[in-house]
């Protein structure tokens, strides 16, 4: 992968995830998030653990991968924040 392939990898698996997640109902989402939320949590650690180490995981090869799955899991949480928040009510409302 080049570095120009990781934003597109990320967009590209984003268009995916928001199409997949519209048709699920509210209760799928709010699982989604907590799930990505969790995570974000893990991956964000390890960039932290990565900069208190005196590295900077940002720049160059070494922490490549690091980068692109903190790049992902940024962009899963935040495709199911938006499902979550800002999506239409599909579930259908009880007759009475």
């Amino acid at each position: 992968m080049d570095s120009a392939a990781p934003p597109d990898f990320v967009e590209t698996f984003a268009s995916l995830d928001r199409a997949r997640l519209t048709y699920t109902n509210g209760e799928a989402r709010q699982q989604q998030l907590a799930a990505r939320q969790l995570v974000w949590e893990y991956v964000d650690a390890l960039w932290q653990d990565v900069q208190r180490a005196g590295e900077r995981p940002e720049v160059g090869d070494k922490y490549h991968a690091l980068t692109v799955v903190r790049s992902l899991t940024h962009s899963l949480r935040t495709v199911a924040f938006d499902a979550v928040y800002d999506a239409e009510p599909r579930d259908p409302e009880p007759a009475g």
